[in-house]
């Protein structure tokens, strides 16, 4: 079997890994990002918000953020309840119904996350990226595509944890 015949018997799973910064509108952003995504034939299957504190706090030092430090993660529930209320509508459901798909989700406290039907928030960037990498490994019949975006400080860190 050649690799064009294995990957289409692989099935193609999209997500996005997003932050932005909090002066930057969700409101205007993610709607556009949606359907410029669309128009090119990417539905992402789950989106996952990570804050927006760099793993590394100077650039060219491998310096990690103290274990124990609280991670506000009010503005990526905010970037997930926008998304969740946009997938809604995109479905056809009221998009006000995106708390309750929310208040049905749970919450990971082993792994730091705040699971919703069509999105996850993380409480840091390496647990997302270990997130994805346990997907990877149970799921081997699955191609994932990863869109890194919204901030060039994720996508930075995103290469660097990566390259681990």
């Amino acid at each position: 079997m050649d690799t064009e015949e294995f990957d289409f018997l692989l099935k193609n799973v999209q997500i996005l890994l997003f932050n932005c910064m909090s002066v930057r509108d969700p409101q205007l952003l993610l709607p556009r990002l949606m359907n410029a995504c669309a128009s090119h034939g990417v539905h992402f299957k789950k989106a996952l918000f990570v804050p927006n504190t760099s793993v590394y706090y100077k650039v060219g030092t491998g310096a990690s953020p103290p274990a124990d430090t609280q991670v506000d993660l009010s503005w990526q529930l905010t970037l997930q309840r926008i998304w969740e209320s946009l997938v809604l509508g995109e479905r056809g459901r009221d998009a006000k119904a995106a708390d309750l798909t929310c208040e049905a989700g749970t919450d990971d406290i082993e792994k730091g996350a705040r699971i919703c039907e069509d999105s996850t928030v993380f409480t840091s960037l390496p647990v997302a990226i270990n997130w994805l990498r346990d997907n990877v490994r149970k799921n081997q019949s699955v191609r994932y595509q990863v869109l890194v975006t919204g901030s060039l400080h994720l996508v930075g860190d995103v290469l660097r944890l990566i390259k681990k």
